[in-house]
């Protein structure tokens, strides 16, 4: 007999440490969609053993993960990142039991509507998500023919990145306030490419340490905020590094 969706959630509430299955693709828990139910489900794994051997079946399918390892006290971040990237529920493996949970039955999310609309964190779980399973898929070492699914993929990717707003981080200028200094990133052929972010976790993970500012903008103003010297925007350099020139830019504009 196997365990019981309670004791999953219990485990997942009270063990000293959990390992997560994350994709290398995108830096992100690694997500996979039910067939039946549709549940869009992230995987974690009670040993370290279970994890690896569950990488190696992903291999099989050219898939790329690592194991990422959870203390207690970091459980409300990674129930915070499951929220942020759109996942509902989780797979919870112990020993030669499979068993999935709602996330909600979990950890409870924070009420947004009793914090005022400015004052709101950005979060886009429906952008997060479809850029997810997409660059999981694109970035599957395969054969372009064998990749699945990539036309609807791609089709719901630009459709939610013009709907969504977007975080573009600014330094800060401690002997001149208000000077505004843009930040960028270098890619491994010299590119300038210009963070912009999803969402404040996402913005959070890149601005560690550094004195910045954030302005909420939408996907159409973005055009406008590119530098001369920027190839392109890169979309969460942290999490699935979405790269989207001036010229694509546009053209995904022009689709609304």
């Amino acid at each position: 007999m196997g365990i019981s969706k309670e004791e999953a959630v219990k485990a997942l509430q009270t063990r000293d440490r959990v390992f997560v299955a994350y994709a290398q693709a995108t830096k992100l828990p690694y997500v996979t969609c039910d067939e039946e139910t549709y549940n869009d489900q992230a995987w974690i794994f009670s040993t370290e053993e279970e994890i690896k051997a569950f990488g190696q079946k992903c291999l099989e399918e050219k898939m790329l993960l690592m194991g990422m390892r959870y203390e207690k006290k970091d459980f409300p971040r990674l129930y915070g990142t499951f929220y942020a990237i759109g996942v509902n529920t989780v797979v919870w493996n112990e020993g030669e039991d499979k068993v999935e949970v709602d996330i909600s039955d979990i950890a409870k999310q924070v009420d947004m509507s009793k914090i005022e609309p400015d004052k709101r964190p950005l979060f886009n779980p429906t952008l997060q998500l479809s850029g997810i399973y997409f660059m999981q898929e694109l970035r599957r070492p395969v054969k372009k023919e064998e990749r699945k699914n990539m036309r609807e993929m791609e089709e719901e990717v630009l459709a939610n990145l013009v709907k969504s707003e977007f975080l573009v981080a600014m330094g800060v200028d401690e002997n001149d306030p208000k000077k505004v200094n843009i930040p960028y990133l270098k890619s491994k052929d010299d590119k300038i490419l210009q963070p912009v972010f999803t969402d404040i976790m996402e913005f959070e993970k890149f601005a560690k340490g550094k004195k910045m500012r954030v302005a909420k903008v939408p996907f159409a103003k973005l055009p406008d905020l590119l530098m001369e010297q920027s190839q392109a925007f890169t979309v969460n350099p942290m999490g699935f590094n979405l790269l989207l020139d001036k010229e694509q830019l546009k053209r995904i504009a022009g689709l609304k």
